[in-house]
């Protein structure tokens, strides 16, 4: 058996655990779930000791559904989910059983943005979701509520720099995490003293940033015996989630661009500087590949739109059935008209007080001419990112997209999607094993097995080109302006909602 790469993709829903051979292939994959808690509003915690144990389950399973592989493994790296932090003492213990989790909103803006101006933080950082979410203000929110464990703590780790720590030993993080603390400089490549001075921490707090493929540690003797791997096994830094799925959806090289299309779906771009903008705040993070930025536009409530329609029209119905039945309704369905912004908008969809619409139905209406305006309003929201980050980064609108993930599996939402983006899609054999193909490539060229990151590339085999049908393009630009109209409509909306935060 030739080297493998054992590469773990460390998620909101669970740890997939997979083995990637050297000639791009993953000869095996399983995943283990985790909950997400919610102790009060806006909290979303996880526990970190259930992440390590999802890492041995699912390591434990891989390495024994492949005879070999326990000698075969090269090297370890993780891909991991942005935004989380966890404390941990000057023993690399956890100072708290739970941490916040990127979708956790306590982070405390104030004090920090009362002294540097907010619009000047996002250009400094790239960081374009709401501020509360980032880690740098979530920490001041942990200071506050428990000083005593703050006193404590001695480290700040994202999500997969704490498994690093627990294989390893080492305390350590690399760019693309770094770059979303809400502290990095996305120019100088480093943590922003100005931004930690107005935060009041102290730069000893943040792991100091590696490249994503060096190797920044060995695995331990306990942890070796708890994945069932020989001790000294290289692992290397690692990438976050973001920067992980770009590298394994081709974004190796300025310019490309891809659509992960799930519970929620963003347009990102791969390119040689970062891709920045006031007013549609896209979020940007560091590349895993040296020299490289990812930015993307996003929506919110993609998939998690189509799974509350279903929930609602045919509870227990199997997901996919559900979606194709959108094939017996014509394209504009009928006249019916939804904006499925059910979690709230980003910026360029009006903000995070922004709710669903749903206009231009009548007795007429059918189920299946709301499933179709699901999908079709869904294509639209994600047209606009797309326009929109070809616009700012220059891209030309005949670029092919390359698209992965579960939303990708339709051939009627597809079909949907080609014609209102006026784009050919490209779909691969990767699919919804981007993330940890770009964990499997860190490995691969950080060890010298590839020449280079790029090498990940050939692991994509061409399953479909989709191109864009001319009646459903000339269809869909006539009812462009309906959904417009709707989506402007549910701006207006929650401006004029009190209770609604709009900003």
């Amino acid at each position: 058996m030739g080297p493998l790469a054992l590469a773990l993709d460390l998620g909101t829903g669970g740890c997939k655990a997979s083995l990637w051979s050297a000639d791009g292939r993953a000869v095996a994959e399983t995943v283990v779930a985790y909950p997400t808690r919610h102790p009060g509003p806006g909290r979303a915690e996880q526990r970190p000791q259930e992440w390590w144990d999802a890492v041995v389950s699912a390591t434990r399973e891989v390495v024994a559904q492949t005879p070999g592989a326990r000698e075969a493994v090269v090297g370890i790296a993780l891909s991991g989910q942005s935004l989380g932090v966890v404390q941990v003492d000057a023993a690399g213990e956890l100072v708290a059983r739970d941490t916040p989790i990127w979708s956790d909103t306590r982070g405390r803006t104030g004090e920090i943005l009362d002294r540097i101006d907010e619009d000047a933080w996002y250009l400094r950082t790239g960081n374009g979701f709401g501020a509360q979410l980032y880690p740098v203000f979530k920490a001041q929110t942990m200071r506050a509520e428990d000083p005593e464990g703050w006193a404590r703590t001695r480290s700040l780790l994202g999500s997969k720099d704490w498994i690093t720590l627990r294989l390893t030993g080492e305390i350590a993080t690399d760019h693309s995490m770094a770059s979303g603390s809400g502290a990095y400089d996305l120019t100088r490549g480093d943590y922003d003293d100005t931004i930690l001075d107005a935060a009041e921490l102290d730069r000893s707090l943040l792991p100091t940033p590696r490249e994503s493929a060096d190797v920044v540690g060995t695995l331990r003797p306990a942890a070796a015996d708890a994945l069932g791997l020989p001790a000294g096994v290289p692992v290397h830094a690692g990438a976050v989630d973001n920067a992980a799925m770009a590298l394994g959806s081709r974004g190796t090289t300025d310019g490309r661009i891809y659509a992960a299309l799930g519970s929620s779906s963003w347009m990102t771009v791969t390119s040689s500087v970062p891709v920045l903008d006031v007013e549609t705040r896209p979020y940007v993070f560091r590349h895993a590949v040296p020299g490289l930025y990812v930015s993307a536009l996003s929506t919110f409530s993609s998939g998690t739109t189509v799974t509350w329609l279903r929930d609602v029209l045919r509870p227990g119905a199997d997901i996919g059935a559900f979606i194709d039945g959108a094939a017996a309704s014509p394209r504009g369905a009928r006249g019916a008209v939804f904006v499925p912004t059910l979690a709230g908008g980003t910026p360029l969809e009006g903000g995070s007080g922004i709710r669903g619409t749903l206009a231009g139905i009548e007795l007429g209406t059918a189920a299946e001419d709301l499933v179709r305006a699901c999908l079709e309003g869904i294509a639209f929201a994600l047209d606009r990112s797309l326009r929109h980050i070809r616009s700012l980064s220059g891209l030309p609108a005949d670029t092919d997209l390359l698209i992965s993930g579960g939303g990708s599996r339709s051939d009627v939402w597809n079909r949907i999607y080609a014609d209102v983006l006026d784009t050919a899609l490209l779909r691969t054999t990767v699919d919804q094993q981007a993330a940890t193909l770009g964990a499997a490539a860190l490995v691969f060229a950080g060890s010298g097995v590839w020449s280079s990151l790029g090498v990940a590339d050939d692991a994509h085999r061409l399953i479909e080109r989709l191109e864009p049908d001319p009646d459903g393009v000339r269809a869909y630009a006539a009812s462009r302006d309906r959904y417009s109209a709707a989506a402007d409509a549910a701006v207006l909306f929650a401006r004029s909602t009190p209770s609604q935060e709009t900003a």
